[in-house]
């Protein structure tokens, strides 16, 4: 007989405490608090275990995260092949999937672990802000209000928006929830003002009570309330990615300026294509991001070097050799004063690997066609390692179809990103200089 609802909420309580248990006997160490920041490619659960492990308990002052919704469906990201006519091909490739084919239980047993690791990191006077709809917000409540404890919530956000679709068989969905939730009851929040019209716009003159008035009305200032309109990321916006349930700075913004100061550490461990990383390092936060999905870390790498950003870069899984092949070239290798030199590179060949089954039937045929007769297409970007200590760091980030201009030592690493988010180790052809 199948399980009720709150069977399977209450044995995924049960077996996500467990799964935590499992993943949390660890020795901690002290960590340096100067650490910079990081973001990892890999399973959150173990990235976490591995920041306790390291010291970093009780470190956090703010953990935002946007996890699966229970959606019981599948996300696609739009890439683009810029072919050299300058032709734009668009390809839908998937991003994630959000169905959980194990029912309720499974997912209640996944987000348990994860928010029983979250807390841990969290400081005695940070907020946690989980991010949901009204496929999940009011299963988690439940789990949150068991694990955090109920009288640690704190807000329950509201977030609106025009886009999106609607039906005919119920009101146009057009809200998400954000569930705010304490460690302690010495929580920092600090509740913006905004601007209540006074009603039909005219002053009140109320003793005591400051009133303002612009271009629509009289108005006063008040805590910011519970329910936030901001706009969905548009189609033509600066910010978009083309990654799936992409979300706005601004909101971001909103939350990191609300609960933690310039300086602090904030963490987001369903990073997506990093919105919120990207946030928090334009605020001056030290931040620690980590997402499963290849694409999505490419696009939020891409997007933090591009911002200025330092960070480390951590990869869980050992690399698995890619049945592809780039080959950059170097045009020209000027010494300089310094010792150093000039190089102008080209990427001169790619040979992606591509899975097909990810990409929707629809667009196969631009993938098929580019294979044939323009590989390159296929590059997003390259970074280059001009040498300067050990391991890889991305020192320049370049765009894959311009010629490369940077200084490096006597050799240096290129690594061709593809549209996919797949890394491909190049080799450096010095043959006709």
């Amino acid at each position: 007989m199948q399980k009720s609802v709150i069977e399977q909420i209450l044995e995924g309580i049960k077996a996500g405490r467990a799964l935590y248990e499992r993943s949390a006997e660890e020795t901690l160490s002290v960590r340096d608090e100067s650490t910079a920041s990081e973001l990892c490619r890999g399973d959150n659960l173990t990235y976490m275990k591995k920041l306790l492990s390291e010291g970093y308990a009780g470190k956090l002052k703010l953990i935002y995260i946007d996890p699966p919704f229970f959606t019981r469906s599948s996300f696609n990201a739009s890439v683009v092949l810029r072919e050299e006519s300058g032709a734009k091909k668009q390809v839908h490739h998937l991003a994630y999937d959000d169905k959980f084919d194990r029912n309720l239980e499974y997912y209640i047993e996944n987000m348990t672990a994860r928010i029983l690791m979250m807390r841990e990191l969290l400081s005695d006077d940070g907020l946690m802000w989980v991010h949901l709809d009204w496929h999940s917000s009011h299963y988690i409540k439940l789990v949150m209000d068991e694990l955090m404890g109920e009288k640690n919530f704190v807000n329950e956000i509201i977030w609106c928006y025009k886009s999106g679709g609607s039906g005919k068989r119920h009101f146009a969905r057009k809200h998400d929830s954000i569930l705010v939730y304490s460690k302690t009851k010495n929580y920092y929040l600090d509740v913006p003002l905004e601007k209540s019209y006074n009603r039909d716009y005219k002053p009140y003159r109320f003793k005591g009570v400051e009133e303002f008035r612009d271009d629509v009305g009289w108005y006063t200032m008040v805590n910011m309330k519970d329910v936030w309109n901001i706009d969905m990321v548009g189609r033509t916006s600066a910010e978009r990615t083309g990654y799936a349930t992409q979300k706005p700075m601004e909101l971001m913004k909103r939350i990191i300026e609300s609960s933690s100061k310039e300086g602090e550490l904030v963490g987001d461990f369903f990073a997506g294509s990093g919105s919120f990383l990207e946030t928090a390092e334009s605020m001056g936060r030290k931040w620690l991001g980590c997402d499963s999905e290849q694409l999505a870390v490419s696009i939020a790498r891409k997007r933090l070097i591009s911002a200025g950003a330092e960070f480390k870069y951590l990869q869980q899984d050992e690399a698995v050799p890619l049945n592809g092949r780039a080959v950059v070239t170097v045009n020209s290798k000027e010494e300089l004063e310094d010792g150093r030199f000039l190089y102008k590179c080209s990427l001169t060949d790619l040979i992606p690997d591509i899975e097909t089954g990810s990409i929707q039937m629809s667009d196969r045929k631009h993938v098929e066609a580019a294979l044939r007769g323009g590989r390159l297409s296929f590059a997003d970007y390259v970074m280059i390692d001009t040498g300067a200590g050990d391991g890889f760091t991305c020192n320049y980030l370049q765009d894959a179809r311009s010629e490369m201009l940077f200084t490096a030592s006597e050799s240096f690493t290129a690594v061709v990103v593809d549209v996919f988010g797949k890394e491909y180790l190049a080799d450096i052809d010095n043959a006709h200089i």
